[in-house]
Order: structure tokens, then C-alpha cells, then sequence
């Protein structure tokens, strides 16, 4: 019974020693595969950028329509004797509920002030010589 008894007692301190040891090492081998899987990412992308780079360098060196277009986009550069036209966007705000009634309200009034004015009409097309 005492050597049984000592078995179990040993082989219990075994697997607790084992599990001891076992479990921290299984945690940061983890830990590491996880870090290995982003940095393989990182190197895949990366990867990518260096082909989409190097297509470019290749573009730029050998395409001169490829490269024109790079200039006049990026540089803003024109060829002699062209005029460029910029078009700019419309940056005033919508006008609001309010802003809108107001702005109904000025139409109005031009218009009634052109009905009871006759005057101020442009002339017609007849009365010019």
C-alpha cells in the first residue's frame, strides 16, 4: 500500500511539474505563430507594393504616354501653347428651410415690382433700330 501510495504521490508530482512547464511554453508558442502569421502578412503586402512600384518605375521609363499623363496629373504641367481651364467646385453651403423661404420671398418681391414697373423690362427686340 506505502508503494503505491509513494507511485501516485510521484507520478501526481510528475504531471504537475509537466503542466508546469508545458503550459507557458504552449502559451507563447502561440503567441509567436500569431506575431509569424502578421509579419507574413506585412511582407505579402509589401511585396505587392514593391511589384505595383517597380510596374510603375518600368511605366515611367518605357511608356512616354504613361509618363505625359504622370506630369500633366501630379505636376500640373501643360504643353506650350495650351490653356488650361480649371474648374472649381461650388463651395457654398445648401441653403436651409429658412434660407430658402427667404429667398422666395425676394423673388416675389422682384417680380411684383417688375409687374407694377413696366419700365424696367428690357426693350423689346422691335424697338431696336
Amino acid at each position: 500500500m506505502t508503494r503505491s501510495f509513494i507511485f501516485l504521490w510521484v507520478t501526481v508530482i510528475v504531471l504537475i511539474l509537466f503542466f508546469w512547464i508545458y503550459f507557458p511554453v504552449l502559451s507563447r508558442y502561440r503567441e509567436l505563430k500569431i506575431e509569424e502569421e502578421k509579419i507574413t502578412q506585412e511582407l505579402e503586402d509589401l511585396d505587392r507594393k514593391i511589384r505595383a512600384l517597380t510596374e510603375e518605375r518600368n511605366l515611367l521609363r518605357n511608356d512616354v504616354t504613361y509618363l505625359e499623363k504622370v506630369v500633366r496629373e501630379e505636376l500640373g504641367l501643360v504643353k506650350p501653347g495650351e490653356i488650361v481651364y480649371k474648374l472649381v467646385p461650388d463651395e457654398t453651403p445648401a441653403p436651409s428651410q429658412a434660407g430658402m423661404d427667404t429667398n422666395l420671398n425676394a423673388s416675389s418681391a422682384i417680380l411684383s415690382e417688375e409687374k407694377s414697373n413696366p419700365d424696367s423690362q428690357a426693350p423689346s427686340a422691335s424697338s431696336q433700330p
